[in-house]
């Protein structure tokens, strides 16, 4: 016969089963997630190397992966300073996502994306949101199982 122990402790693999389960599905989106951002960036990259000044872009898309946790940014970049004194630096500005919403306002993207970038910017952003979504739900589930795993433990 089983000792409560042993019960509990078979009872806690499952959980953590799903848990790493769930916590290498973050990973795999947070690797969806890099390879749209790099696809802009890609695009952004050739596309100012043939524009005048005023034509190149200003948007920057970026993912981070923290733990369990992602985040895919859009920055405005600004630039100051004189490229001939060497005293030219770089400013990101966080583009603030509309509340209540997983994705970023396509108006307020367009606003600022260049008329050569704007379809790109359409087409990469709701995959995003939706990676974004996703993190979220997937996070609230790897809280939930954190919670079975540490109500099974013996105290």
């Amino acid at each position: 016969m089983e000792t409560l122990n042993d019960a509990l402790g078979h009872a806690s693999e499952g959980p953590e089963k799903a848990r790493q389960y769930l916590m290498n599905y973050v990973q795999e989106l947070g690797e969806q997630a890099t390879e749209l951002c790099q696809q802009h960036f890609n695009l952004v990259m050739a596309g100012n190397k043939q524009k005048s000044w005023n034509d190149k872009s200003v948007l920057f898309v970026q993912t981070r992966i923290r733990g369990n946790s992602l985040t895919a940014n859009w920055y405005e970049i600004r630039w100051y300073g004189s490229k001939s004194a060497k005293t030219r630096r770089m400013t990101k500005r966080l583009i603030p996502k509309q509340k209540g919403s997983y994705g970023y306002n396509l108006a307020v993207l367009g606003k600022l994306a260049q008329p050569w970038e704007t379809d790109v910017i359409e087409a990469i952003e709701p995959k995003l949101s939706e990676i974004r979504r996703r993190v979220f739900l997937v996070n609230k589930a790897i809280t939930s199982l954190n919670h079975v795993v540490r109500g099974a433990q013996p105290k």
